[in-house]
């Protein structure tokens, strides 16, 4: 069974996203009897609008020896398109033969109704990937902003502890219930599913309840900073360390327990994924209209190609000396 091959960097970009998901507000009618930072919450995230909005999102993954950083844009438009395009830096050390190695990845990635396609740039060419389940799911709440998902969303709200506040900004330390985000996580996600059939069906599913079953497992906390005066948001980071851990060493317990069977480059990664890795986002808001994402030429002409990140996965599943 491969767990990693098509999966693995975009299945990080996708979890990483759930950094600037949340943070889209809207107006709703809810009144309740609640405590003082839930009630500071609750007042700053229904001050915002919901509509077009931008944001600046990146995203470190650092290991034993290899390092990735995701430098983007993103783009929710009034219409529910969501675009991000960047860079993929990446760096990969090799203990055994003491060398590393370095690539940059120019990126680009559209959602259209239940469809997310990732266009990646390798030795000059695009090539493309359809990407359902959890990213899919991700984008939703992105671009959602009805009365009931907000509703969903202050629901899953667990703690708030206000850190600062002044005329200016509002600074909040924001706990997530992991159950209640996985549960929307699925929900949004599974429209993504209607074109898959087979072994692909079976094999995208099995790999969204693995990451679900990490996030049910782990409350999510991140640091908010909010302008009030306008009700937007300045910054939100993410520590998203216990999520891909979480997932990790499910998998790993999986295969101890014979339900899985790992080669040893996976579970190499897994181990150094489950005990030694971190991944983190960070995501700061910018004015749509002067940070608007310009689309590549020629991707309608760009081939389909789940191997292009192949020789990353490959350096990710190298076995090297302890």
């Amino acid at each position: 069974m491969k767990l990693f091959k098509k999966n693995t960097l975009r299945k990080f970009a996708a979890v990483a996203a759930v950094s600037g998901a949340f943070l889209f507000g809207g107006t709703a009618d809810a009144a309740t009897t609640e405590d003082a930072g839930m009630a500071a919450f609750r007042e700053a995230y229904l001050g915002q609008l919901a509509t077009e909005r931008a944001v600046d999102q990146d995203l470190t993954l650092i290991s034993t020896n290899f390092h990735l950083d995701m430098d983007s844009k993103a783009q929710i438009f009034d219409d529910g398109v969501i675009r991000m395009s960047g860079n993929l830096s990446w760096t990969y050390t090799n203990l055994k033969k003491n060398y590393s190695t370095n690539s940059n990845i120019p990126f680009y990635i559209e959602q259209i109704g239940n469809e997310m396609t990732l266009y990646v740039q390798r030795r000059g060419k695009w090539s493309k990937m359809y990407l359902p389940g959890l990213p899919t799911g991700i984008a939703t709440i992105w671009k959602a902003s009805g009365p009931s998902f907000v509703k969903e969303n202050l629901a899953a709200v667990k703690k708030v502890e206000v850190l600062r506040d002044t005329p200016d900004l509002r600074i909040m330390n924001v706990t997530l219930d992991g159950k209640k985000i996985a549960d929307l996580l699925e929900k949004n996600s599974q429209g993504s599913f209607a074109k898959l059939s087979g072994d692909e069906l079976a094999e995208q599913k099995e790999m969204l309840n693995r990451w679900l079953a990490a996030v049910k497992a782990n409350d999510i906390t991140f640091a908010w900073t909010v302008n009030k005066p306008s009700w937007t948001t300045v910054t939100a980071a993410f520590d998203l360390t216990p999520i891909m851990r979480a997932y990790a060493i499910y998998v790993l317990d999986e295969a101890a327990a014979g339900r899985v069977v790992l080669t040893e480059e996976e579970r190499d990664l897994l181990d150094a994924m489950g005990y030694y890795s971190e991944l983190r986002s960070y995501t700061t808001y910018v004015s749509p209209k002067t940070n608007k994402i310009n689309v590549p030429p020629n991707l309608d002409k760009a081939p389909e190609n789940d191997n292009s990140l192949n020789d990353i996965f490959y350096e990710m599943t190298t076995v090297v000396e302890k």
